[in-house]
C-alpha cells in the first residue's frame, strides 16, 4: 500500500506530516516497548513462537519462568504504545480510501490522536484487511489492570480488574503471556511499517 501510494504522488502530505509530528514520539515508544521485552526475555519470550504463528491454544500449557511481578505491566504499555501509534495506519487506511489523510469518517485528525479512547483507536482500520490483523489481542479490560497495576498472580491463573465496574477477571498465565506476546509481534511489526516508510524518502 505504501509502495502503491508512494508512486501515485498521494504519501507526500502525510509523510511530511509523520516526520514532523509523529514519527519522534513513536520512535521512543518502539524503544520502550522493545527494552521492556528483552529485559524480561526470559519469562516473556516463552510464548513467542506462538504468537508469531498464531497459534492461540494455549490455556493448558504450563510455562517454566514466572517471575510475573517482572512483567504484569508489560501488557499495557505494549498496548498503550501499539494504539497510540495506530495513527500512521489510521492515516494510510484514509488515503487507500481516497481522502486526505487527515480526513476520517467522522473524525478530525486532532481529534483522533487526543480525544479518541485508546479502546476505539482501531475502530477506523479494524474494517479493512490489509490492517485489521494488529487488532488482534487488543483486550482494554487487560489493558486497564495491567496498566494502573491492578494485576495479580495465583498459581497458573492471572487475576485483574477492569476499569468501569472494577469487576475480577482471570485468565490463565500462559495466555497473558501469548497476549503480550501478539502485542510484541505487532508492535514490531507496525514499526516495520515505519521504516518502510521512510525508506521510501531516504
Amino acid at each position: 500500500l505504501i509502495d502503491d501510494l508512494y508512486e501515485a504522488g498521494k504519501l507526500n502530505d502525510f509523510y511530511n506530516y509523520y516526520k514532523d509530528n509523529l514519527r519522534e514520539e513513536n520512535g521512543l515508544r518502539y524503544l520502550s516497548v522493545f527494552s521492556a521485552y528483552f529485559k524480561n526475555r526470559d519469562i516473556l519470550g516463552q510464548l513467542i513462537y506462538r504468537a508469531r504463528i498464531n497459534n492461540s491454544e494455549v490455556d493448558n500449557l504450563m510455562v517454566g519462568s514466572k517471575n510475573f511481578d517482572a512483567i504484569k505491566l508489560f501488557y499495557g504499555e505494549a498496548y498503550e504504545s501499539l494504539t497510540s501509534n495506530f495513527t500512521v495506519l489510521a492515516c494510510l487506511n484514509n488515503l487507500e480510501s481516497g481522502r486526505k489523510f487527515d480526513e476520517f469518517m467522522k473524525l478530525t485528525l486532532p481529534q483522533y490522536i487526543k480525544d479518541l479512547e485508546k479502546s476505539k483507536k482501531d475502530g477506523p482500520i479494524k474494517g479493512n484487511p490489509i490492517f485489521s490483523k494488529f487488532s488482534d489481542c487488543l483486550d482494554s479490560s487487560l489493558r486497564n489492570g495491567s496498566h494502573h497495576a491492578s494485576v495479580w498472580r495465583q498459581g497458573e491463573v492471572v487475576m485483574y480488574r477492569s476499569g468501569g465496574t472494577g469487576a475480577e477477571r482471570s485468565i490463565s498465565y500462559s495466555r497473558y503471556l501469548y497476549m503480550c506476546g501478539v502485542l510484541t509481534v505487532s508492535v514490531a511489526a507496525l514499526h516495520m511499517v515505519e521504516l518502510h516508510l521512510v525508506s521510501k524518502y531516504s
